[in-house]
């Protein structure tokens, strides 16, 4: 039932169906009694190998390898359950799943190209399925992000997270680009949302701060960890933030939200780590 459903939005909604085993997963299970449900949830732009590992290396950063034992212990600091990764790239993704693969699971849209990424916490989640939506990166070149469904183990509840990575403009103006990947992030969370009637979540790296929440937010589906308002008539008031961003819709409680810069992620990355306690609400 629930991959008929799924399969019926995503036709809907234009997308693609991704492969459906992630790298490293407790695979689906019954869950136990219905009760509260809270978990962490974050974003992080890990800083790409290819930033840092090759001829034109970002400066002031150690290579890949160096890094990513930093990133984990940010996650494990942070308590993270379940997080959005950009520019995970299949180096890093190789050492997280030979480094935490028994405690966290990994699913990518690519075999090879794995820089959008989900991963959570096995003990915690167990995944259901995975698909992708088509957004535009650079040059308006389309990119699948994925969208995984994960079933809680205490509560059997499923969660939708979807992950994205908008164009920079450090391959040109890329505004237009971006509008357009909002656009399609808004549909595509608005439809799970209206289809589904269960927690979605939007995890990445928006490269924009107002230009982004306004339009996102202006149909009143999904709400930023940070706060900020959209009403309707206006005016939009986008909370104080920097480009990277979590959302979820109406059966989701945020609180605790954190801006980590602490020396332990900027060490790891040139973006923070960004997180909030979630409580599920019926």
């Amino acid at each position: 039932m629930l991959r008929a459903t799924l399969l019926a939005v995503t036709l809907a909604l234009g997308t693609l169906l991704g492969p459906s085993s992630p790298a490293s997963a407790g695979t689906d299970e019954p869950g136990g009694p219905d009760g509260p449900d809270e978990f962490v949830i974050a974003s992080f732009n890990v800083l790409g190998a290819s930033h840092t590992d090759g001829r034109h290396r970002h400066h002031g950063f150690d290579r890949s390898e160096v890094r990513l034992p930093r990133a984990i212990k940010a996650l494990r600091r942070a308590s993270a359950d379940v997080v959005g990764l950009q520019e995970f790239q299949r180096s890093q993704r190789d050492r997280f799943v030979a480094r935490v693969g028994k405690e966290w699971g990994v699913y990518s849209t690519y075999t090879r190209n794995t820089d959008n990424s989900v991963a959570w916490r096995t003990d915690r989640f167990a995944f259901v399925e995975g698909w992708s939506a088509r957004v535009p990166y650079f040059h308006g070149r389309m990119r699948k992000m994925p969208i995984v469904a994960l079933r809680s183990r205490p509560t059997g509840r499923v969660i939708y997270v979807m992950n994205v990575h908008n164009p920079a403009d450090s391959h040109g103006d890329a505004s237009a680009w971006r509008r357009r990947a909002t656009f399609i992030e808004r549909r595509v969370t608005s439809r799970l949302t209206e289809e589904l009637q269960a927690p979605v979540f939007l995890t990445g790296d928006m490269n924009d701060r107002a230009e982004f929440f306004c339009p996102f937010t202006e149909i009143g589906v999904m709400q930023s960890f940070l706060g900020g308002s959209n009403p309707v008539g206006g005016p939009c008031l986008p909370p104080p933030a920097g480009i990277d961003w979590i959302f979820g819709n109406r059966y989701v409680e945020f609180s605790a939200p954190l801006v980590d810069r602490s020396w332990l992620v900027t060490a790891a990355s040139d973006h923070p780590l960004v997180s909030a306690h979630v409580r599920l609400v019926p």
